[in-house]
C-alpha cells in the first residue's frame, strides 16, 4: 500500500523508525509469535469489530475464517460479545474458530443466514463483520462478490452494524460477471435501507490499535498466535504462499522466521 519495500525479507526499511516502531515489553522474545500479529492481522480483526460497533453483551457474525476473520472472532470474545458466529467452508478454519470460543457455521451444509437466524430466535445478530472480500464465494463454491455483504444484511438485525475490512477493489478485469469487472456488486440496498443498518468500511489504521492490543497480549488477555499453523524459514515462503492461496487443509496462518 506504499513505496516502502521489504515487508517480508531479511531486512526491513522503516521510515521514521524512532516514531513508527512500537517498543515491546520485556516478554517480547517469549511471546514473539503473538506480538508479530500486531503488524497487521490482529489490529485488522479488531478494526472489523470496531467498525461494526460491537458492545459488550451483543452478538456478532463473522463471515470468513481466514486469519482476519479468526482474529475478529478473538477480538469479539475479548470485547465481551455474548455470541460469536463464524461462517466458512473449510473444516480446519471452522475448527479453529470453535477453539477460540466461537460458534462455527458451515455454509456447505445450509444457507448461513438461515443457520444464524435459527440460532438467534429469528432476530439475527446485533453486529456483523465482512472478512472475505471481493473474491468471496457462495455456498456452492462459485465466486460472487456480493454474497457476504447481502448475507450480512440478512443475518444482522434491524439497526445493527456491519464492519467491512477485507479488500474490495475498484475493478476486477478477470471476473466472470460484468458488474464485478467494474468493481461493483448487486447489493440488496432496499433490505439494508429498510432495516436501518449501518456499514463501516476501510483499511485498518494499525497504529491506532497496536499499543492497546500489545497490552492485552502482555497481560494474558489476548493470544493471537493460536491461529498459527506453520512456522517456516524465509526460503519456504513461496511454497507457503502457494499452500495458503490454495486453501490447502491445515494452512491457516504462516509465520516466517528469517533467522531459522
Amino acid at each position: 500500500m506504499g513505496p516502502w519495500q521489504g515487508g517480508q525479507a531479511e531486512f526491513l526499511r522503516v521510515p521514521f523508525a524512532d516514531f513508527n516502531c512500537l517498543k515491546l515489553p520485556e516478554d517480547a522474545a517469549e511471546k514473539e509469535d503473538d506480538y508479530v500479529m500486531l503488524s497487521d492481522i490482529f489490529p485488522t480483526g479488531w478494526h472489523a469489530t470496531e467498525l461494526a460497533g460491537l458492545q459488550p453483551g451483543e452478538s456478532i457474525a463473522v463471515y470468513g475464517a481466514g486469519p482476519v476473520g479468526l482474529l475478529a472472532a478473538h477480538s469479539a470474545m475479548i470485547r465481551g460479545a455474548s455470541q460469536v458466529f463464524v461462517v466458512d467452508a473449510h473444516d480446519d478454519r471452522l475448527k479453529l474458530a470453535e477453539m477460540l470460543g466461537a460458534i462455527p457455521i458451515d455454509m456447505r451444509h445450509d444457507d448461513p443466514v438461515k443457520q444464524i437466524l435459527d440460532k438467534t430466535n429469528g432476530l439475527g445478530t446485533d453486529r456483523g463483520c465482512e472478512c472475505v472480500g471481493y473474491q468471496c464465494c457462495d455456498r456452492h463454491g462459485k465466486e460472487r462478490n456480493n454474497f457476504t455483504m447481502n448475507s450480512l444484511v440478512q443475518s444482522t438485525r434491524a439497526t445493527g452494524g456491519i464492519g467491512v475490512v477485507d479488500v474490495f477493489v475498484a475493478e476486477d478485469p478477470n471476473a466472470a460477471d460484468d458488474l464485478q469487472k467494474e468493481g461493483k456488486m448487486a447489493f440488496d440496498f432496499g433490505a439494508y435501507w429498510f432495516k436501518g443498518q449501518k456499514i463501516g468500511t476501510g483499511q485498518c489504521n494499525v497504529k491506532a490499535y497496536s499499543r492497546r492490543l500489545m497490552n492485552l497480549i502482555q497481560h494474558g488477555r489476548a493470544k493471537p498466535s493460536q491461529i498459527i499453523s506453520h512456522r517456516l524459514p524465509l526460503a519456504d515462503a513461496p511454497a507457503a504462499y502457494k499452500h495458503f492461496d490454495s486453501r490447502d487443509d491445515g494452512w491457516t496462518k504462516v509465520v516466517l522466521k528469517p533467522a531459522a
